[in-house]
């Protein structure tokens, strides 16, 4: 039986995530184990996660999150997604981005492959009271790591292109060993076209131009933000779902925040974390072939609800609530 760590997160969390998990139920045979975790629990306890966490996470077949909010004022705590990151080195961050018509402004069917160990997101910074220092940290290895997962991802999916995303212009040294391992890397993979953008002119390229590109790798910092411009595109944050793949362990959840605002109203919408849960049981899938197939079917009835409008929240022009979407999804699964 498949062992799903569950971090059900803060804000919308736990009601996009417990409408996800029964979903799952009525696919699969599963033992969840609920991890408390976040900044609800922090306030409560004084920990940003209960004790045992990583040890569960580790005796779990793969991890299932909501969103975590980190506190940006007062007392606060390294990211539980930055710790989890490190811990099980989950090094490739994976968001697809699929467009609707009638609801994204561009044609759009992209991948966006974000290293997620370094860049800025190191986390290593100091002050003095008069500066703040932040250092962004590339390396050879990482750069190299990152673009062998995105051409195989390409070969995997039958993808054209891979394009590397950079700022060399200005950053010489560290964007340059970036770019010119990307290229070292394209040379083993003749049959996937490889080319490059700088990152201003790659986000202008993703709103004006259908289908500007097939799969981006980036450093962690423009990937970030591209996500955010491509959720952008094709017409919520709501539609994208996110894998973090380790070399062992993958961590699977919703691209948005935790939308505090509306936590509770039965709003939320549900869809990028059940697309989470697809990408969740097709990774799990290259060990089994029926889960692969559960992961395809759960995208397909993702997709066929969005496109006949069948059931969508209010981020997406409707007036759905969480639970119609999860029960509108029952129907077509």
């Amino acid at each position: 039986m498949i062992k799903i760590a569950v971090i059900e997160g803060d804000g919308v969390g736990p009601e996009i995530i417990r409408g996800v998990i029964s979903i799952l139920e009525s696919l699969i045979e599963a033992e969840f184990v609920f991890i408390k975790a976040g900044k609800k629990y922090f306030y409560e306890t004084g920990l940003p996660m209960e004790e045992k966490g990583i040890q569960k996470i580790k005796e779990s077949d793969v991890l299932l999150k909501g969103p975590i909010a980190t506190p940006v004022r007062g007392r606060t705590y390294l990211s539980i997604n930055l710790r989890i990151r490190r811990e099980f080195n989950l090094y490739a961050n994976v968001r697809p981005f699929r467009s609707y018509s009638g609801i994204s402004i561009r044609k759009l069917s992209t991948v966006i492959v974000r290293e997620n160990t370094e860049g800025l997101y190191s986390g290593i910074e100091e002050a003095d009271g008069e500066k703040a220092i932040a250092s962004r940290i590339i390396t050879k290895r990482k750069s190299e790591k990152i673009s062998e997962y995105a051409f195989g991802l390409a070969e995997e999916e039958k993808r054209e292109r891979v394009t590397a995303i950079h700022k060399r212009n200005i950053l010489k040294v560290s964007d340059g060993l970036f770019l010119e391992t990307f290229y070292e890397v394209a040379k083993k993979h003749p049959s996937i076209a490889a080319d490059d953008a700088i990152v201003d002119a790659a986000s202008y390229k993703l709103v004006k131009v259908d289908n500007a590109f097939d799969i981006m790798v980036t450093p962690n910092l423009y990937g970030d933000i591209l996500s955010d411009v491509a959720a952008g595109v094709i017409g919520s944050l709501g539609l994208c779902g996110s894998a973090q793949v380790g070399d062992s362990f993958a961590a699977f959840e919703p691209i948005h925040g935790t939308a505090e605002d509306i936590a509770g109203r039965g709003i939320a919408n549900p869809l990028g974390a059940v697309i989470a849960s697809s990408l969740m049981l097709t990774w799990l899938g290259t060990k089994n072939s029926d889960l692969r197939e559960k992961g395809m079917l759960v995208r397909r009835a993702v997709d066929d609800l969005i496109e006949r409008r069948i059931a969508l929240t209010p981020d997406l022009g409707g007036s759905s609530t969480t639970d119609d979407v999860i029960n509108a999804l029952f129907r077509l699964i």
